[in-house]
This record gives C-alpha cells, structure tokens and sequence, in this order.
C-alpha cells in the first residue's frame, strides 16, 4: 500500500467514525433511544476520552431511562470514584437494574454491595449471598470462586506489627455466611470449571486434607493438575510477545 492508498483509507475511517458519533447523537437526542445513548456515551469514552460526558450520558440514561447496561458502566464509575465519589449506597440501585437484565458482572458487584457495611449503608449477607449464586449461574467463574470462600465461614485473621507481634483484623466492615464446607467445595468445583485457577488449587487442598469433607487423593491430583494447567496458559499469555506469521 503505497502513501497515496494509506491518507485515503485513514480518511475513511476518520469519516466512518464521525458518522457513528452523528448517528448516535441523532438515536439520542432526536429519537430519545435509550440505546443510541448508551452506545453514544461509550463512544465519548473511547473515542472522544471525553469521561466526564460519558459518565454524564451512562447517569442519566440509567436514572431516567433504566437501561441496564448504562447503569452497569455508571455503577462502574462509582466504584472508582472517576467523576464523582466513590459510594456504595449510590451503586446499588443501578446494580439492581444490571442484574435484573442477567449481567452477570452486574450480579456479583451487587453482592458485594451488599457484603460490605458503609456508612448509612448496613450489611446485607443474605442479599450478597442471593446475587453471588445469580452471578455464579450466569457463569461468572469469580462470583462462583467468591462464593466458595465465602462458604468456609468467618475465620480469624491477622497482620504482623512493627514489633513483630500479630494483631487481629478487624472483619466488622464485611459480611459473612454459615461455615458450610460441602457448598464451599461445590462452588470451588463450579468456578474451576470456568478457569479460576486460584479454586481449583483450594478444591485440590480441600480434596487432600479432607477439609470439611471425605478426603480423595485422586480428586486432590486431578484438580491440581488442573490448577497447573490454567498457571501454565496463563504464563504462555504473558510470554506471548503477539508476532504472528
């Protein structure tokens, strides 16, 4: 391709993506569709990097028109304070909408929405554990992984000093659920399935102490193999230096 063909194909593309800002501005403000607006602000966020305009757009079309995937990217905003405050409180009802319309994503962050205690905000572990079991069964390995650790029960925790003593960490802030090792290994077994490399180590580990459970050697062997499996792939991805033939 020589000079010439390369300014006209990028002129092309320049073209092509003004066009889809005027199209969805257009589905927008002129046919007030909720998913013209949405498909509007991520436009203003990846292409335009105009945030606070995106965040803006995915706010009102969530608060007024309750799009579900909008209010997922403005829960999303919240969470990392990027245009506003950071709130828990405020991401819930967004979240609300999300998982209602099966994002999954949406599901699990609503958990721990419920999980931890803010101000003016209570824990809510009956909550957190319904909406982890959605996310989990709309196949979010994480969710299922949490859920399995969560299932362990409330164990003690500690940190070491400067003096080298051990202090215990406060857990008031998050909730916790009945100690239950056979659900525990069950959503461990779950989110090995969808690749969570850390689950499949603990279901091996369970598997070898008898953890809770009946202890099964060839169990713990196989799910340590798997756990060895995922590690591997995941080193390949990092080597990978994305040269192709």
């Amino acid at each position: 391709m020589d000079r010439e063909e390369m300014e006209r194909e990028q002129s092309e593309r320049r073209e092509y993506v003004k066009n889809l800002g005027i199209e969805y501005r257009f589905g927008c403000y002129e046919e007030k569709r909720a998913d013209s607006c949405h498909l509007l602000g991520e436009y203003m966020e990846a292409l335009e990097q105009n945030t606070k305009a995106a965040f803006t757009l995915f706010r009102q079309n969530c608060l007024n028109k309750e799009n579900p995937k909008s209010c997922y990217k403005y829960a999303m905003y919240v969470l990392a304070g990027k245009e506003c405050d950071p709130s828990l409180k405020e991401m819930k009802r967004p979240l609300e909408i999300a998982c209602d319309a099966n994002i999954a994503k949406g599901c699990r962050y609503l958990s721990l929405v419920n999980w931890n205690k803010e101000k003016n905000k209570p824990i809510d572990a009956v909550a957190a554990e319904k909406y982890m079991k959605k996310a989990c069964a709309l196949e979010d390995g994480e969710a299922c992984w949490l859920l399995s650790t969560w299932y362990m029960g409330d164990k003690t925790k500690f940190k070491k000093t400067k003096e080298g003593t051990k202090e215990v960490v406060d857990q008031s802030d998050i909730g916790k659920l009945e100690r239950d090792m056979e659900k525990s290994v069950e959503y461990g077994i779950k989110a090995c399935e969808y690749d969570i490399a850390q689950s499949c180590a603990n279901v091996s580990r369970m598997f070898k102490l008898g953890d809770g459970i009946k202890k099964d050697i060839d169990k713990a062997k196989i799910y340590a193999e798997k756990t060895k499996e995922l590690i591997d792939i995941m080193r390949k991805k990092d080597n990978d230096t994305g040269f192709t033939a």
